[in-house]
C-alpha cells in the first residue's frame, strides 16, 4: 500500500488564533474554510510534500453530533477531553486500494466518504475519506486516508507560495502519539501498513518505539496518569536555526533545525 503523510488536525476553539500565532511565529498560515454539513471550519499551514497542519473548530454543534462522519464524531469526543491533536491522515492516490488493503489485513473500512469546502477564490475543493473501524477497545486509534479531486501535481502547483515560509524551509517531521497499550499499538500500525520492527528509544517524554510511515516517524509512548490520552500529543517541524517549543490550545510543535 502506497500511502504518504497529508495532514494533522489539531481540534481548537479558535482556528484563526493558532493562524495568527503561527504568522507570529515566522510561519505562512492561511484560513480554509467552512464544512457546513459538517458543522466545523478551519485554518491551515503548508509545509513541503504537501503536508499541513489543519487547525480545525466546531461551529455548529447540533451538525458536528449529528453528521456521521467519523472523524467529526472523533472531534467532537475529544472536545470533552479539551483542545488539542486529534487525528492525522494519510494520502493515496487509489483509495480503493487502500481499502482491499485494508480488507486482506484483517481490518474493516468505513468508506469511501465524501468531503468538500469553497476556497476564498471560489474554487471548490472535493475529496475522499477512508476510515478503519475501531477494534482497539479504547487502546490507541488508527489514522485515516484520503484522496483529493485534484492530484499532487495540480495542489503542488496552486499551493506551492503557501508552502514558502519567513521563518525558513521547514517540513512536519514527526508525530508523538500517547497509547494505553505501547506494544498493541505498534503491533496495529505495523499490521495496517506492514512495517518492519520499530525503533526504540527514550526522550524527555519517556520511552518510545518508532516506526517511519509515509514519510515521517510516529513515536508511540505509553500513558500514565498524567497523560491519560491516546492523542498525539506534539510534533516536530525542521527546518529552523533556532531550536523552540511552542504551546498552543493543548498541543506542542517542537520547532527544529534539519
Amino acid at each position: 500500500m502506497h500511502v504518504v503523510f497529508d495532514h494533522l488536525v489539531h481540534l481548537t476553539e479558535r482556528p484563526e488564533q493558532a493562524k495568527t500565532a503561527f504568522e507570529q511565529w515566522g510561519f505562512t498560515a492561511i484560513h480554509g474554510g467552512r464544512h457546513p454539513s459538517w458543522g466545523t471550519y478551519n485554518a491551515l499551514c503548508y509545509f513541503e510534500h504537501l503536508r499541513y497542519i489543519e487547525w480545525i473548530g466546531i461551529a455548529d454543534r447540533q451538525a458536528a453530533r449529528t453528521c456521521g462522519n467519523p472523524l467529526i464524531a472523533q472531534l467532537v469526543a475529544d472536545r470533552q477531553e479539551g483542545n488539542g491533536f486529534s487525528q492525522f491522515a494519510f494520502r493515496t492516490n487509489n483509495i480503493e486500494a487502500v481499502a482491499a488493503h485494508l480488507k486482506r489485513n484483517g481490518f474493516t473500512p468505513i468508506g469511501p466518504l465524501p468531503g468538500s469546502r469553497e476556497r476564498d477564490d471560489g474554487k471548490r475543493l472535493t475529496w475522499s475519506m477512508l476510515f478503519i473501524e475501531d477494534d482497539t477497545d479504547g487502546a490507541f486509534r488508527y489514522p485515516f486516508f484520503i484522496q483529493w479531486g485534484d492530484g499532487d501535481d495540480v495542489r503542488m502547483n496552486e499551493l506551492a507560495p503557501l508552502m514558502r515560509h519567513p521563518i525558513g524551509s521547514v517540513s512536519l517531521s514527526s508525530i508523538s502519539i500517547y497509547t494505553l497499550d505501547l506494544q498493541r499499538a505498534v503491533n496495529g500500525y505495523r499490521r495496517l501498513f506492514d512495517l518492519p520492527k520499530p525503533d526504540v528509544g527514550r526522550d524527555e517524554a519517556g520511552a518510545y518505539a518508532k516506526l517511519a510511515v509515509g514519510g515521517i516517524a510516529i513515536r508511540f509512548y505509553e500513558a500514565d496518569r498524567r497523560h491519560p490520552s491516546t492523542r498525539p500529543f506534539s510534533c516536530r517541524i525542521v527546518g529552523v536555526q533556532e531550536q523552540r517549543s511552542i504551546e498552543i490550545d493543548g498541543a506542542t510543535y517542537i520547532i527544529s533545525g534539519p
